[in-house]
């Protein structure tokens, strides 16, 4: 077993059991992040959420007993024929650093889909200064993009280059963004599994506020939809953290109040699938409205009237697979509804306050 991966099971098993961390020793405990951060123009939006998360994912990693050393690195890419293919920013315990390269970092060029992906972790594994002196350093690299790669003839090979990320104790998270195409989010899943990192998903192309229809956004085979780029690194961090000997206060989240909705009820509806929609419009709620009666021979019947400025629709499961709404939870920008299966297929309908985005979470075993 590979030291990355010894890592990643010393830090599930020793959560989950209360179980003394090997490794920690007097001196402050060391974390390195890096992001490998695709540049082109269809990121802008992602790229806006990591410049204002940054401080944030700092802090919450160095409230930690004892408290951590952090140092964040970046690497911004595009392809072959634009401005730059790969930029570097060198690791900094000082978070300034951090921001003004993320505020030069514009969203920019691309064109074809893939992007030098490979490059750029090529840059990400050999092209930084990791802390290789000190081996109880926790080093993890997020990779963050919505593109594959773009083979060139000189590119990486991607299983070596993995191969020797694992022998440094690099441990590649992947981030998947928006509405990546199959190959895309294989390449993203493959690369998280050969690196013993995790595959995680931002869906509908919605990093922060915005509405979201859970159901329909596409993620990796096997990733886990997260709510934020921030959320999957700080929470992502915190779990490997334990393998140094570094533990987190548990951080409560306020409860948000829901009211049961009356709808007119159908004999079959046109929605299916276990999913949570998330309505904040009139218009979306028209088009959810139309195929929820869309299969009933009662014909069409007008929308329930809702408020859109101070409300929105929670919707949740299909005709053949029912969802129950335990509560909704609000934490650092985003809700949190913890639902269940139903042994009742249905369509049932909540009345939420206008806000936030809502994802949803499993009640247990899931990841939030």
């Amino acid at each position: 077993m590979s030291r990355a991966c010894a890592v990643g099971w010393i830090a599930f098993w020793g959560v989950a059991l209360g179980l003394p961390a090997p490794g920690h020793a007097a001196a402050r405990p060391r974390i390195d992040v890096a992001f490998v951060l695709d540049a082109t123009g269809s990121m802008g939006p992602w790229i806006d959420a990591a410049r204002r998360r940054i401080s944030d994912i700092a802090e919450e990693l160095a409230a930690g007993d004892p408290k951590p050393e952090v140092r964040f690195a970046l690497v911004a890419y595009r392809d072959k024929g634009d401005e730059f293919v790969t930029r570097i920013t060198r690791f900094t315990p000082h978070l300034q650093e951090m921001k003004d390269a993320l505020d030069g970092t514009n969203a920019a060029g691309g064109g074809d889909t893939p992007e030098a992906v490979l490059e750029a972790l090529e840059a990400g594994v050999h092209g930084l200064d990791w802390n290789d002196s000190d081996p109880s350093t926790i080093k993890l690299l997020y990779l963050v993009g919505d593109a594959p790669p773009h083979i060139h003839p000189d590119s990486p090979d991607e299983e070596t280059l993995l191969g020797q990320a694992l022998e440094r104790g690099i441990v590649i998270h992947t981030i998947a963004c928006g509405d990546m195409d199959s190959g895309g989010r294989r390449f993203f899943e493959r690369v998280a599994r050969l690196s013993e990192g995790r595959p995680y998903a931002l869906r509908d192309g919605v990093p922060h506020g915005g509405p979201a229809a859970s159901g329909r956004g596409r993620e990796a085979a096997g990733a886990t939809t997260a709510s934020s780029l921030g959320a999957v690194v700080s929470d992502s961090a915190r779990a490997y953290s334990g393998a140094i000997g570094v533990t987190y206060a548990p951080r409560p989240r306020a409860e948000v109040s829901v009211t049961p909705m009356y709808a007119p009820p159908v004999l079959r509806s046109g929605l299916l699938g276990p999913h949570l929609r998330w309505v904040a419009d009139a218009t979306t709620w028209r088009d959810v409205w139309a195929a929820h009666r869309s299969l009933d021979p009662g014909g069409p019947v007008a929308a329930p009237p809702v408020d859109f400025e101070h409300q929105s629709v929670l919707v949740l499961g299909g005709a053949d697979a029912g969802l129950e709404l335990d509560r909704v939870e609000s934490d650092r920008g985003v809700r949190f509804a913890i639902v269940r299966p139903s042994r009742s297929p249905g369509v049932r309908f909540v009345l939420i306050d206008a806000g936030d985005p809502v994802v949803a979470a499993a009640t247990a075993g899931g990841t939030r």
